[in-house]
């Protein structure tokens, strides 16, 4: 049975939270304009906010809980607390590679205002068929080039991987629906096999994104832009690293994105390679078990959706795909260090 569904809020509630929470800037309730729901998703719906006299328009996001359909005040606020950390620890913003100016959070109603940016978000550029291949090799060095800056507002001393904590989530993955997949077990293996020479070696931290992903980031000519990050855990920054590749290893899935297949290791390279070297050379093998950790539990999420559609299979076909490759690259990565 489908959720209940709670209604967006309208102009009036969007009028009434601007009121309350900037009210030197709302003069003239009449002459705010407010556009959407823009974007619609099952966690949120996006409105847009023109407010005279501030310098941009707004963004009002209003995040939703899709398992009860109500707010969701829990996500809002750290939506709005990561934003604010993040903004705070900018003491020279770069105009190149920056994050929205967060204005404030209605938690009780799930909602989270900030600065409107302009820009088409990264994923949609490569999904393009007017992008070219250099085009988009250049839209990975601007991921790793706005991670790199975000890291850089919280360095860490480098230390080794938490294996004991993800090997734990391997013991939570085996069992649930995904051991039944003979190559789910097969990487539950690998991961254990190499966990010792995986965490033998200290890698970089910082706070984590989160979901740093090509959906998570806005471009435009000159400007890279960071959104719906978390800002709360601080880890290797292998994690975001991983977590931008497969996404991208999930985007190729898309009918529209089969054209990269062939150029698929050449955009992962080129963004790792932007972000450290060192990540395909003395710490491949740390960065391969991150990232098979890391698709093992987007595909433990997936199961956790089963679906009887013809769409469902084909992901489910393409996650065994990406799994048994992304195995057989741990244990080259692994023999590669040994010899």
């Amino acid at each position: 049975m489908p959720p209940p569904q709670h209604s967006s809020p309208d102009r009036a509630d969007i009028l009434r939270l601007l009121r309350e929470h900037i009210p030197d800037a709302v003069h003239d309730l009449a002459a705010i304009q407010v556009e959407g729901p823009i974007v619609v998703t099952r966690h949120s719906r996006i409105f847009r906010a023109q407010v005279p006299g501030l310098p941009t328009p707004l963004v009002v996001k209003y995040l939703i809980d899709p398992s009860t359909g109500s707010p969701n005040g829990g996500a809002a606020r750290v939506q709005f607390e990561a934003l604010d950390r993040v903004h705070r620890a900018t003491k020279i913003p770069d105009p190149a590679y920056r994050i929205p100016v967060p204005y404030f959070v209605a938690e009780s109603r799930g909602i989270v205002v900030a600065e409107w940016v302009d820009g088409r978000p990264m994923t949609e550029m490569l999904l393009s068929s007017r992008l070219t291949v250099a085009q988009a090799q250049d839209l990975a060095r601007r991921a790793a080039r706005w991670l790199r800056h975000f890291c850089a507002l919280r360095p860490l001393p480098p230390m080794p991987l938490d294996i004991a904590g993800m090997l734990h989530g391997i013991g939570d993955m085996e069992n649930t629906k995904l051991s039944r997949y003979r190559f789910a077990r097969a990487a539950f293996a690998a991961l254990r096999q190499h966990a010792v020479a995986a965490g033998s070696l200290a890698v970089e931290r910082s706070w984590l994104h989160g979901d740093f992903k090509s959906d998570n980031l806005l471009v435009d000519d000159a400007t890279t832009i960071g959104i719906d990050m978390y800002a709360r855990h601080e880890s290797s920054v292998a994690h975001d690293l991983a977590s931008f590749v497969n996404h991208w290893e999930l985007t190729l899935c898309n009918p529209r994105a089969w054209r990269w297949w062939s150029h698929r290791q050449l955009f992962a390279r080129t963004f790792l390679d932007e972000f450290d070297p060192t990540c395909r050379k003395e710490r491949r093998l740390s960065y391969a078990w991150i990232a098979l950790f890391g698709m093992l539990g987007l595909w433990d999420e997936f199961t956790r959706r089963r679906q009887r559609t013809l769409r469902h299979a084909y992901l489910a076909a393409c996650f065994r795909r990406i799994i048994r490759r992304m195995t057989r690259e741990l244990a080259e990565a692994a023999d590669g260090r040994a010899a």
